[in-house]
């Protein structure tokens, strides 16, 4: 990672972290109450560890969403848990949701509103990464180049036109927040940053470059808080059978290190950071006391250098 370009950003704070540090730690968070967060793409990976951190953290509601109900029932299984042990109940809401589907984003925020009348942060976290490729064994089994990507649409319409779908349906609902938290996340990458395609597909790296561009828009026609949150570099199912020297080494952050960092972002309105591209590794103390240089430079926000 210390290798990487300055504007990665991997160092913006002098403090980076790879597990959950204890100034975000969601068991010590008390969210307002009563608070509801809609996670998608949750029933795996990263969407799974974010659900469990608003329910360390005490959300009232938590709707989870994914393609697969089974997944559901079992995230929930473990969000029972949680709340068992913290004595703080968590009333969920089970959806099976395709991003791809404009009728199935409507029915999903339809479900929510009728269950809780209200939304405080909606995690749009549902993603993909091309299929892979044959190469004979040799290197990365992940497609380079715009030949080899045969992907592409499925990738697009999941990771860009999934956010704008989710955004486009859930933006209402939040702006009625009683609680003025008003929060979305969607979840980017550090790939947004990088124009190799031997690190990660064009597809992908496209995709998410997008959505860092659609969450500034959001924040600068709605009000709403929107944030463009690079995950971590993680194992998860999606990303445990990638080949090739680099993915040897980069996957070496703890799935929790997300969730912990969204339920800082949205437990309360941080408005100086709307708009912009933050990462789960930096050291949120540090960052609020880069606050005015942040405002003041309009900085973590995508621009052409000339």
């Amino acid at each position: 990672m210390a290798s990487l370009p300055s504007h990665y950003g991997t160092s913006f704070t002098p403090t980076t972290h790879t597990t959950v540090p204890a100034n975000i730690d969601p068991t010590t968070v008390t969210l307002p109450q009563p608070f509801v967060a809609v996670v998608t793409g949750a029933g795996k990976g990263l969407g799974w560890h974010i659900s469990l951190a608003y329910a360390m953290a005490g959300c009232s509601g938590l709707a989870i969403s994914s393609r697969t109900m089974e997944d559901l029932e079992a995230l929930e299984h473990e969000i029972g848990k949680i709340a068992a042990a913290s004595g703080k109940a968590v009333d969920v809401l089970k959806s099976v949701c395709n991003v791809q589907s404009d009728a199935s984003v409507r029915e999903l925020e339809e479900n929510v509103r009728r269950r809780w009348g209200r939304v405080d942060v909606v995690i749009a976290n549902a993603g993909v990464i091309s299929k892979y490729v044959d190469k004979g064994g040799a290197g990365s089994n992940l497609p380079q180049g715009v030949v080899e990507d045969e992907d592409w649409a499925r990738v697009l319409d999941i990771n860009l036109m999934g956010v704008w779908r989710v955004s486009k349906a859930f933006t209402p609902l939040l702006l009625t927040s009683p609680n003025g938290i008003k929060t979305l996340i969607y979840s980017s990458s550090l790939a947004a940053h990088n124009s190799n395609s031997e690190l990660c597909p064009i597809a992908y790296n496209v995709s998410k470059m997008a959505c860092n561009r659609l969450i500034e828009h959001i924040a600068n026609d709605h009000d709403i808080c929107a944030f463009a949150l690079h995950p971590g570099a993680v194992l998860t199912p999606q990303t445990q059978h990638h080949t090739g020297a680099v993915w040897d080494t980069l996957l070496r952050d703890d799935a929790g290190l997300a969730g912990a960092f969204c339920v800082w972002l949205s437990r309360e309105r941080r408005g100086w950071l709307s708009g912009r591209y933050v990462s789960c590794n930096w050291d949120v103390d540090e960052l609020e006391g880069m606050k005015s240089d942040i405002v003041e430079g309009d900085k973590l926000k995508f621009r052409m250098v000339v």
